[in-house]
C-alpha cells in the first residue's frame, strides 16, 4: 500500500516537475522576446525616428543660416551702395553749388572791373559854351524856345577832329533832321555817347570798335537847332535810358 502510494506519488512528482519546467521556460522566453522588442523598438525610434527629426531640424537651422548669410550682407551692401550714392551726389551738388557761386562771384567781378576800366575823355578841346540843364528849362538862341538843354556844347572850329570819348561799340551813325550828322558809341554798362553837328567826312560806320581817343569825325556846321550857336561840338551822354552830365563821366 504504501509502496503504490509512492509510485503514484512520484508520477505525479514527475508531471509537476515537468509543468513547471516548461512554464518556467516559457517565462523565461516571454522575458526574453519581451525585452528584444523594447530594445529592438528603442533602437528603430532612437535610430529613425528621433535622428530623422533631428536632422530635418538641423536641415531647417543651416538653411535658415544660409537664408541670413545671403540676404543680410545683400541688404548691407545695398545700403552702403545707396549711402555712397547719397554723399557722393551730395559732394557733387556742393560742389556744383560752389563752383556756381565762384562763377558769379567772377562774373561780378569782370562787371565790376569792367564798370571800373572804363575812362572818358573830351572828344574836342574847347570852351563849354552851353551846359548840361538837366530838368531845367534854358532859352534857345535859335529858335527862341525854353527847352532842356540834354548835352554840352564845346566850341570848336568847323574841321576840328572829333575824337572817342571812350572805348565801345559804333551803335549808329545818322543824319539827324535837327542834330545834323550824329556818332552813337556804346560803351556797355548803359552808357551811350553822341556827338552831334559833325561834317560829312565821318571816320567810322555802325558796328565798328573804337578806342578812347580814335578819331571818328570833324566839327562841322549841320545841327539845324543850334545854327545861331558859335561853331561847336553838341557833345551828349545817356546812361540807363537817362540823359547825364557828360562832364560827370570824363570828371
Amino acid at each position: 500500500m504504501k509502496k503504490r502510494s509512492k509510485s503514484v506519488l512520484s508520477g505525479k512528482g514527475f508531471y509537476i516537475a515537468l509543468t513547471l519546467s516548461v512554464a518556467m521556460v516559457g517565462a523565461a522566453c516571454y522575458f526574453a522576446y519581451t525585452q528584444n522588442t523594447d530594445e529592438m523598438t528603442g533602437e528603430v525610434n532612437s535610430g529613425f525616428g528621433v535622428a530623422s527629426v533631428t536632422s530635418i531640424a538641423d536641415d531647417e537651422q543651416d538653411v535658415a543660416r544660409i537664408q541670413t548669410n545671403v540676404t543680410k550682407p545683400a541688404v548691407s551692401s545695398s545700403k552702403a551702395a545707396e549711402t555712397t550714392v547719397t554723399e557722393e551726389e551730395t559732394a557733387a551738388n556742393a560742389q556744383t553749388e560752389q563752383e556756381a557761386g565762384n562763377e558769379s562771384d567772377s562774373s561780378e567781378d569782370v562787371q565790376e572791373t569792367g564798370k571800373q576800366s572804363i575812362t572818358f575823355s573830351m572828344p574836342v578841346n574847347g570852351e563849354v559854351l552851353n551846359e548840361f540843364s538837366d530838368e531845367e528849362l534854358v532859352k534857345s538862341k535859335t529858335t527862341g524856345a525854353w527847352q532842356t538843354h540834354n548835352g554840352i556844347d564845346i566850341k570848336a572850329a568847323a574841321g576840328d577832329i572829333v575824337l572817342a570819348s571812350g572805348s565801345g561799340t559804333v551803335s549808329s551813325v545818322e543824319n539827324d533832321p535837327l542834330w545834323g550828322v550824329t556818332i552813337s558809341i556804346d560803351h556797355g554798362n548803359g552808357i551811350v555817347t553822341k556827338y552831334s553837328n559833325l561834317n560829312s567826312g565821318v571816320k567810322v560806320q555802325a558796328g565798328q570798335q573804337v578806342s578812347e581817343g580814335e578819331e571818328i569825325g570833324a566839327v562841322g556846321e549841320t545841327a539845324d537847332i543850334e545854327s545861331k550857336e558859335e561853331t561847336h561840338l553838341h557833345f551828349e551822354a545817356v546812361k540807363n535810358g537817362s540823359y547825364t552830365n557828360p562832364l560827370d563821366l570824363i570828371q
